[in-house]
């Protein structure tokens, strides 16, 4: 539903499908576990779920044949990691946040037919397409169809959530995302950390909290625009 409609929190989050709900429910597990909230879901093309994962980059430990304690920890590759070898069906992969460089680059081997991605990303925007890599590349048939950011409250709060992982209002990336138009975002994710709203948010379940903080999403920023040239809702990465 297009931001600006009258919709409550609660019609918005129960017209979420199955998919989108468990990759939510991963991020802010990631969240409440002191990693980057973001969260993933792969699932058949007619909606079962096939595995879904999280962000694991501060964990000590995770389930087998996950990536935890790592840079390379992201939700989309931890789900990436859980289906075998030679995986015949083109699985529709649903994530929080778009996907980043090793994400894509690990999408563009997996067995995925389907990107969905709630929140846009400037920080990799751009970044999906590898057929100026190689002619290789450019010569391979079009193979996964990327669909996002969302345009409603939920694309917000997929963008914001990611925000409140460790070091990342703060850290090198906020001067860049602040100069992609993000600053009033950044600034809401800042005031929830010091005025102590990030504790009272944790005890909260993924959908209250979204319901707590949805009168705020519509002050946020937009999704950033696509750059020049890329194109992103129905794109396809090469």
């Amino acid at each position: 539903m297009p931001r600006g409609l009258a919709a409550t929190p609660e019609e918005l989050w129960s017209q979420l499908d199955d998919s989108w709900q468990e990759a939510f429910r991963q991020a802010w597990d990631a969240f409440r576990t002191g990693n980057i909230p973001i969260g993933a879901c792969a699932a058949t093309r007619d909606g079962v779920i096939v595995y879904a994962a999280r962000n694991r980059v501060s964990d000590a430990d995770g389930p087998p044949g996950e990536v935890f304690g790592s840079a390379l920890a992201h939700a989309e590759t931890n789900v990436l990691a859980r289906l075998p070898y030679g995986h015949s069906d083109r699985v529709v992969l649903t994530t929080t946040l778009e996907p980043c460089l090793q994400c894509s680059a690990a999408i563009r081997l997996g067995p995925v037919g389907t990107v969905r991605y709630a929140g846009a990303d400037p920080l990799w925007d751009g970044c999906h397409d590898f057929s100026p890599l190689s002619a290789r590349e450019a010569a391979r048939p079009a193979k996964v169809t990327m669909v996002g950011p969302r345009a409603d409250d939920i694309g917000v709060f997929g963008t914001l959530i990611s925000r409140f992982g460790p070091g990342l209002v703060g850290g090198p990336a906020a001067e860049w995302l602040r100069a992609s138009g993000q600053g009033t975002l950044l600034d809401l994710a800042q005031h929830l950390q010091e005025s102590g709203e990030l504790l009272r948010l944790a005890a909260m379940e993924v959908d209250e909290a979204f319901g707590y903080l949805s009168p705020r999403l519509r002050s946020l920023d937009a999704p950033a625009p696509p750059s020049s040239g890329h194109r992103r809702s129905g794109r396809i990465m090469r």
